[in-house]
């Protein structure tokens, strides 16, 4: 790994799950809770997402097992965290955020009711996978989980273990992005993937050609998971290489980072923290660059129209799907 001492596999351990139930535009919010906590690893359940998947010719209605289809309308948020010292202090903190956005007394951030159970690394590890099969993003691209083998049919094909990493590409940021990756043709080029996940926005800038991509995650879990699937898609570890770290608390990575040259920047974050690292994309994207901002929900996207504005970059493009925005700039 680029900083720090390499992840290897952790030991079995229980878990305590954490569940939110909010909106579509609540679940931006709730991440940047979770955020705030130093957490990147989390999913975000929205049944919209399942009625788009049904309709994808990729996925057999029969994949759907029962309970998916829930009534209830709500996007679920859900969490994993080790049941030791440091997952208590972040439950700590994700129920206090909670408590602080409920006494906002808001409709459109839902209900914020929070379930608490414990489960061992074998459930939360195959949970996930009831809602995640192969699936075509834009014109290049075919996302599929390494057990299910899967041709590609003329499509570029990423092989995706996220675990409990965030990034399948079914939820619409993800998949605004990877679009966006096409369009910006990243062959030859450097790229800064920052609050990298799976790594799935990494590997498919470099399926496509990427001379060399930094991907950044500050969990982990994240940063371990995102160098797996990089292996598991035959990208090199000289093409992509991962770090774990916060550029916002740890000075020495943020200078690290600033003294670099991108011509690429994916940022899949939320609309506060990518305000926040605007001074440092701004000081690493070379005249030109191209950046691809997401994880931005619609209500956000004049606060970061305003705050890209502010650092001297032109817009390009907006792309949305549902609440969801994602956008394409360039540095002047």
């Amino acid at each position: 790994m680029g900083r720090g001492v390499r992840i290897g596999r952790l030991r079995k351990m229980k878990f305590n799950e954490i569940t939110i139930h909010t909106t579509t535009a609540g679940s931006e919010v709730v991440s940047g809770v979770l955020f705030n906590e130093g957490i990147s690893c989390f999913s975000v359940d929205d049944p919209r997402d399942l009625a788009e998947l049904l309709e994808n010719k990729y996925v057999p209605v029969d994949y759907v097992e029962d309970g998916l289809l829930r009534e209830d309308g709500d996007v679920l948020v859900r969490v994993y965290l080790a049941e030791n010292e440091q997952g208590q202090l972040q439950l700590e903190g994700i129920l206090a955020g909670i408590e602080k956005l409920r006494e906002l007394n808001e409709d459109w951030l839902g209900s914020l009711e929070t379930e608490l159970s414990v489960t061992d690394e074998k459930d939360w590890e195959n949970n996930w996978k009831q809602y995640f099969h192969p699936l075509p993003i834009g014109e290049k691209f075919l996302v599929v989980p390494s057990w299910e083998k899967e041709e590609g049919n003329g499509r570029i094909v990423i092989e995706i273990d996220p675990a409990s990493s965030f990034g399948t590409g079914r939820h619409e940021t993800t998949a605004l992005c990877l679009e966006a990756i096409e369009t910006i043709s990243p062959e030859g080029k450097n790229v800064l993937d920052m609050g990298c996940g799976s790594g799935i926005l990494g590997i498919g800038a470099a399926l496509l050609g990427a001379k060399h991509i930094d991907a950044v995650d500050i969990d982990m879990v994240a940063a371990r998971i995102a160098e797996e699937n990089a292996e598991k898609n035959n990208v090199p570890a000289d093409v992509m290489q991962v770090y774990c770290g916060n550029v916002l608390t740890d000075e020495p990575m943020w200078k690290s980072f600033a003294e670099r040259k991108y011509d690429i920047i994916l940022a899949n974050i939320v609309a506060d923290i990518i305000s926040d690292m605007l001074p440092l994309f701004d000081s690493c994207l070379v005249s030109g660059g191209k950046m691809v901002c997401s994880g931005i929900i619609s209500p956000r996207k004049e606060f970061v129209l305003d705050a890209l504005a502010a650092h001297g970059f032109e817009i390009e493009e907006i792309k949305e799907k549902n609440d969801w925005v994602a956008i394409v700039c360039k540095k002047a």
